[in-house]
């Protein structure tokens, strides 16, 4: 082969060996770009699937949180109610307790009575009344009826039924249809008062919100 053929040879195994270079530099910077891209892309999906296991986590223990919260406050709340029914036994207890020393002390009775019969003739329609005790106190209310009477309320007539009625002591006033009445025994008065005696019953097991609602205007 003549020098000038050596020559071009050479020249052009040079010129295909540089071009090889090129394009493998090209495929490797184009490997890398495709590395980078698909470790950069793998990595903003590990971000968004840890955000998103910390945000289903994080929901978890809030819904965990609020049932475990739900469960705490019914069950504060179920013991609250036993604690109110509990006192309100106790209260009704001593009021009953309260009642037969009452009825023990017949002075003291007998002045409570008064009070009884003038309370419900003043509330009661105009006309005859018919007032009911139960079978222990008419043993002896009979012979003091009209002493009663008089001292509580002297213009109105009311009589005593000899038939016995349920309760353990006070009177029960009515008048002759039986469209008005009166019940002052003392079951009826306690059934009345039941509002009051949740009410303190209330201010012992929350005074704090008791006082609040009173400063506001009362419960909305």
């Amino acid at each position: 082969m003549s020098q000038s053929g050596q020559n071009q040879l050479e020249a052009l195994e040079k010129a295909i060996m540089t071009r090889a270079e090129e394009l493998a530099q090209e495929f490797h910077d184009k490997a890398s770009r495709q590395r980078d891209t698909i470790l950069r892309d793998t990595a903003e999906r590990l971000q968004l699937a840890e955000e998103r296991e910390v945000l289903v986590a994080k929901a978890e223990a809030e819904r965990h949180f609020r049932r475990v919260t739900q469960a705490s406050e019914l069950k504060m709340q179920a013991r609250l109610d036993q604690l109110r029914w509990e006192l309100v036994q106790t209260v009704e207890a001593r009021l009953a307790q309260s009642m037969q020393a009452l009825r023990a002390d017949r002075p003291a009775y007998h002045a409570w009575l008064v009070e009884m019969i003038r309370d419900a003739a003043s509330v009661l329609p105009a006309g005859e009344l018919t007032a009911e005790a139960n079978a222990e106190d008419l043993n002896w209310l009979a012979a003091e009826w009209p002493t009663l009477v008089a001292e509580a309320t002297p213009d109105r007539h009311i009589a005593l039924s000899d038939k016995p009625t349920w309760g353990s002591g006070g009177l029960k006033l009515r008048s002759l249809d039986n469209n008005a009445q009166v019940d002052n025994r003392f079951e009826g008065r306690l059934a009345r008062l039941e509002a009051d005696v949740q009410r303190v019953i209330l201010q012992q097991l929350f005074p704090a919100d008791i006082h609040a609602s009173a400063r506001d205007g009362g419960p909305q």
